[in-house]
């Protein structure tokens, strides 16, 4: 308060000098508080439509989202059937996929059915050619996502979009591990079978026992690994994931 504020309410309540108070004081110092109470309510209220307006953003921003994690969903449901995945893995009562390489391999060798076979072929072809080019597969991904929640990328905001790219990344990846995964597991049954039984691999290695073959495992086993990966490629007629 000023020191003149100070005076006029000396005047109002003071005794002696009240009765000569002067009407324009009395409406000049009621003006200010009326300009005070004013401010208060202005700053409330602003405050007040801020926060309103900050909690309508994030609602925008969570549906936003809602869609895009949709949407990626269904782009990568999509990738899964165009890399054979849904052809060969087994998806539980629990939403989770599981591959079981013994179905698959049999005596060293790979036994699928025509319409398998052709799944893990074309898919292994297309897994390797996207996966080849890691921004053009980003590229068609977002592309993809975006037209499946009927958004655009101009319509995101910066936020937005750094999440969106994170998404796209960690999809991305999801799917190769399962590509990879079956690929590895189908080489490693394979590798296993082989240290089993040695005859079926022919070769130098068809007058090993199992016996003898198994201390000479940790010997050989980049070159079963090498060989495992080789004859997946040549079955699939697809150059597998690194």
């Amino acid at each position: 308060m000023t020191q003149s504020d100070k005076k006029v309410l000396a005047k109002l309540f003071s005794r002696e000098n009240s009765p000569r108070a002067s009407t324009d004081e009395l409406q000049g110092l009621l003006l200010q508080v009326v300009f005070a109470l004013l401010m208060v309510f202005m700053i409330a209220y602003f405050m007040f439509v801020g926060k309103v307006e900050k909690e309508r953003e994030e609602q925008v921003m969570e549906l936003t989202r809602q869609k895009l994690t949709l949407a990626l969903e269904k782009v990568a449901e999509d990738s899964r059937i165009r890399y054979g995945l849904n052809a060969l893995m087994v998806q539980g009562a629990d939403g989770k996929r599981t591959f079981e390489a013994d179905a698959f391999v049999s005596n060293g060798k790979l036994v699928m059915t025509p319409a398998t076979r052709a799944a893990f072929s074309a898919g292994s072809a297309a897994a390797f050619f996207d996966y080849s080019n890691a921004d053009s597969l980003a590229a068609k991904w977002r592309h993809s996502a975006l037209n499946a929640a009927s958004l655009t990328e101009e319509s995101l905001k910066a936020e937005e979009k750094e999440w969106f790219e994170n998404a796209v990344d960690k999809e991305i990846e999801n799917v190769r591990l399962d590509v990879r995964g079956v690929q590895r597991s189908l080489a490693s049954r394979l590798q296993k079978q082989w240290i089993e039984n040695p005859k079926s691999l022919g070769g130098s290695f068809k007058d090993l026992d199992k016996f003898d073959f198994a201390t000479r495992a940790s010997e050989v086993s980049h070159e079963l690994k090498e060989r495992s990966l080789k004859l997946l490629s040549s079955e699939a007629k697809a150059e597998m994931l690194p």
